[in-house]
């Protein structure tokens, strides 16, 4: 399958359709800048608390400053009301002039769904579609990540429709209900049915492990798909996906390149902490399968610097 530049989605240029998914704690600047450089056409920013930027939290505002080369970067907000989530944004496009603003409607994790954000607003579409409503008012465009509801595809459909009645520009929807957080299976084929019945404004994501997974959605209808867990497991999916989809040409893919660059990027601007915590996740990963994996993943993570890892990365026979 070829894809050449696929101009404006949801109001902002890519020219391809991989897109990387906002992961808290994992889709820091130097993974997203990495993930653009191997085949990643569009990535976002952590999910930022529209209150954290409300009363000025630091955290909340760094997250928020891509480095050079990312672009486009998308921040993903989430907050309890439409309110809360346009002051958010303002604070926000006022740290960095982003193309488009994205509302987290999917995170299903108790300590954001009991505060009324996340998931939370698949229940009321009203206030989900107010907030939508507001957010258009600031003159970007406006996305939305959701999830399929519990009721199917006629519920979701009913919801999502009321979403883009309000001026949604895009939305990118996972195949899991909010219930099952990140266990089972995701719903691809609804996934696809509603990429259908809103053609050019639909984003795929969920269980995209290989470029045939991707496949799968692009093929389905989805106008991109996001790369979440599986870019975690393979650091260089990106790039296996880019190569099927010709836009990247063929090669053999070097992991363990891959994870010292990376490592590199990450001890140099998020620290050693930070690049330990993803590098072995991705080490670990990838050690799946291999002989004596166990025992060498127990190695990984009893490492306490990122010299040490970075050692152990060069002498492993990949």
């Amino acid at each position: 399958m070829m894809v050449g530049s696929l101009g404006a989605i949801g109001g902002v240029q890519v020219d391809g359709p991989l897109w990387l998914a906002p992961m808290a704690g994992i889709t820091t600047p130097s993974v997203r800048l990495f993930q653009r450089r191997i085949g990643v056409s569009l990535v976002h920013t952590e999910m930022v608390s529209a209150l954290g930027l409300k009363y000025r939290g630091e955290k909340s505002r760094r997250i928020l400053i891509p480095l050079p080369g990312e672009e486009p970067v998308i921040p993903q907000l989430f907050g309890p009301s439409g309110e809360d989530l346009l002051e958010g944004a303002r604070i926000a496009l006022g740290e960095y002039p982003f193309r488009a603003v994205e509302v987290n409607m999917a995170c299903p994790m108790p300590k954001v769904v009991s505060k009324g954000s996340g998931a939370a607003m698949l229940k009321d579409p009203d206030l989900a579609a107010r907030a939508v409503a507001l957010l258009k008012g600031l003159g970007v465009s406006v996305w939305v990540k959701a999830r399929v509801l519990p009721g199917g595809f006629e519920e979701t459909l009913r919801f999502c429709g009321r979403l883009f009645e309000a001026g949604l520009d895009l939305l990118l929807l996972h195949g899991r209900t909010s219930p099952q957080r990140y266990e089972g299976r995701a719903d691809v084929e609804q996934v696809i049915r509603l990429s259908r019945a809103f053609p050019g404004r639909v984003v795929g994501s969920g269980d995209v492990f290989s470029p045939d997974d991707a496949l799968r959605y692009l093929e389905g209808g989805c106008v991109a798909v996001l790369l979440a867990r599986g870019f975690v497991r393979d650091p260089l999916l990106a790039l296996r996906c880019a190569q099927r989809l010709g836009l990247r040409p063929p090669g053999d893919a070097d992991l363990k390149g891959a994870l010292l660059e990376l490592g590199d990027m990450l001890a140099s601007h998020e620290g050693e902490r930070t690049c330990l915590i993803l590098v072995k996740r991705m080490v670990a990963g990838a050690l799946k399968g291999h002989p004596h994996d166990a025992e060498r993943r127990n190695r990984v993570m009893s490492l306490k610097s990122w010299g040490d890892l970075r050692e152990f990365i060069l002498a492993w026979p990949l």
